[in-house]
């Protein structure tokens, strides 16, 4: 049961998600992470812990759509029982936002925010067509205003880039949840009384969400060529862009692999890049 409920949780999504925005407090506060303490564990856990409750709620909400697109997921397959997830999803909510709530109140308050977008998204995402997905990448890039509620910003040219890398990662999410949904039409069709995912197969649609991954991976140069970041993001950033373009080779479903490697290189290259030329940031 443990296992089982830990794999609904997604940790391999939840994680990253936490510790892109540990990447983003260090670019704010200048690669100095000391100066934002033991603050920046607890806001770590604080998120990691309500993202992946609401990813455990919403396999609850979407079992029978799961049955038809994934059938071997835990709760499809008998594994874990509604109940038990809803137990889960709860306890991780709160012990999310109690940890949040002995950081700054900023960063509470932005957390509870963003954990009721999340519960409104699993509860009524069905309902809203091509809205769920600007919703989605609208909370996955929330990390980055709640990054800036852990501290307070330190003039530097790697600020900067934060004016850009939200942009990218809305993109990429973007096309990351438009994929998806090409790739779930069944079962999401199946799963509504007024079925909205029609639009998922149009042409207009699929080719919209492969022009917009590739757009978004081309925009993670503009740091390096404004001069923010150096020749480690660099790199990542070309990395970046292959892996959009390979991507187009591929359908839905194994494409939204090349674009989570892509958010996980920019983010984890970033943070590289940062370290490695602390001395040099002005």
């Amino acid at each position: 049961m443990i296992i089982a409920l830990t794999r609904l949780m997604r940790l391999y999504y939840s994680l990253p998600l936490s510790l892109g925005m540990v990447v983003i407090v260090a670019y704010i506060v200048g690669g100095d992470l000391a100066s934002v303490g033991y603050s920046l564990v607890k806001a770590f856990l604080a998120l990691c812990c309500c993202i992946s409750a609401g990813y455990v709620l919403n396999d609850v909400c979407d079992i029978a759509i799961d049955a038809i697109n994934c059938p071997n997921r835990m709760m499809p397959a008998g594994r874990v029982s509604p109940g038990a997830a809803l137990i889960c999803s709860a306890s991780l909510f709160a012990a999310g936002l109690t940890m949040a709530s002995f950081c700054r109140w900023q960063f509470f308050l932005a957390l509870s925010m963003i954990s009721a977008g999340l519960i409104a998204y699993d509860l009524y995402s069905k309902r809203i067509g091509f809205l769920k997905d600007i919703l989605v990448a609208a909370l996955v890039t929330s990390i980055y205003p709640l990054a800036f509620t852990l501290a307070k910003p330190v003039e530097t040219s790697v600020l900067k880039s934060l004016y850009i890398f939200p942009v990218w990662l809305f993109l990429s999410a973007l096309s990351y949840e438009m994929l998806k949904d090409i790739r779930d039409i069944k079962g999401d069709t199946y799963g509504n009384q007024k079925p909205q995912s029609t639009y998922c197969q149009s042409k207009q649609f699929k080719v919209s969400a492969r022009i917009i991954a590739v757009a978004a991976s081309f925009i993670t140069v503009l740091p390096f060529a404004l001069g923010y970041c150096r020749s480690i993001y660099l790199g990542c950033s070309v990395a970046a862009i292959v892996l959009a373009l390979f991507s187009l080779k591929f359908p839905p479903g194994r494409a939204i692999r090349f674009i989570y490697a892509e958010v996980f290189l920019i983010a984890g290259g970033s943070m590289v890049d940062l370290m490695v030329f602390s001395g040099q940031i002005n």
